[in-house]
């Protein structure tokens, strides 16, 4: 069976560390060639032929949006599938790409099973044969991208469906975290350009150590109303309390985000916020 070549295209590097794994799990015959923005993912395609392309929407110098449009203007690149893989799951957005004519959308955070449907629904739709994976995807808690995995250990119990509430308009200070699993509001502690310090009380959904996330922060500068998408992973769960049992706990969420974009409007919040 032929390979199947795959452009990874995300300013993050531990995201696309974690989708070339989730590849290399899933997709056998699967071969990856990465790049760390829109102009280096445009010169990338350029010269290499691929069958799918993964692209992140917010990324310095060309965002995900223009290098599709670009894309779709070219004759080798207008029919190749190319899923949009980021955390701006809102209507707007996403009706945004399909007109620019993306082929379908990955919301982050994401699972290893929600990539793999996603992936092979798209590969198989273009009429490209996969050679999927025979053995399940095992996470070491000692493998250095298992951070992003959003995985939880053997001993967790299933988490139940969570329905997620309408979209409101968040308090300053409070943080929405979204994980492949469930979200929860979150009161901030402490938030610098490289994580943030948390607490939330406990309720029917629990995330896990090293869940991946997507945090949601809003505030106001000069009249107009600014929303921060940060991705990151849990790197500490505690209980806020030395009491088993406590109501409230302290999350630590490290961001992986490398976009100088995300970093200036955390530095502007930060200057409100403190």
């Amino acid at each position: 069976m032929s390979q199947i070549k795959i452009a990874v295209i995300d300013d993050a590097t531990m995201i696309r560390d974690l989708i070339k794994k989730f590849i290399r799990q899933n997709f056998t015959n699967a071969v990856t060639f990465d790049a760390n923005n829109g102009q280096t993912g445009m010169a990338l395609l350029k010269r290499q032929p691929v069958d799918l392309i993964l692209c992140d929407w917010e990324m310095p110098e060309m965002n995900g949006e223009e290098l599709l449009v670009w894309a779709r203007q070219q004759d080798n690149l207008k029919n190749t599938p190319f899923i949009m893989v980021t955390s701006r799951g809102d209507k707007e957005f996403v009706i945004k790409a399909i007109q620019s004519g993306v082929s379908d959308y990955l919301v982050k955070p994401f699972n290893n099973k929600q990539f793999q449907e996603k992936v092979g629904k798209a590969l198989k739709r273009h009429g490209i044969k996969i050679e999927m994976s025979q053995k399940p995807a095992m996470i070491s808690g000692n493998d250095s991208l298992s951070v992003l995995t959003g995985g939880s250990s053997p001993l967790t119990s299933k988490p139940k469906p969570i329905k997620k509430a309408p979209a409101k308009n968040l308090t300053k200070g409070i943080a929405l975290l979204r994980t492949p699993n469930g979200e929860l509001h979150c009161a901030l502690q402490q938030l610098d350009l490289k994580s943030m310090l948390g607490v939330f009380k406990v309720s029917d959904y629990m995330p896990s150590l090293l869940d991946q996330v997507s945090i949601d922060m809003e505030f106001r500068k000069d009249d107009e109303k600014k929303v921060m998408r940060i991705n990151g992973f849990i790197q500490m769960l505690k209980s806020k309390d030395e009491n088993p049992n406590s109501q409230m706990i302290q999350v630590k969420v490290f961001f992986t985000d490398e976009d100088p974009d995300k970093r200036l409007l955390i530095s502007e919040y930060v200057g409100q916020f403190g």
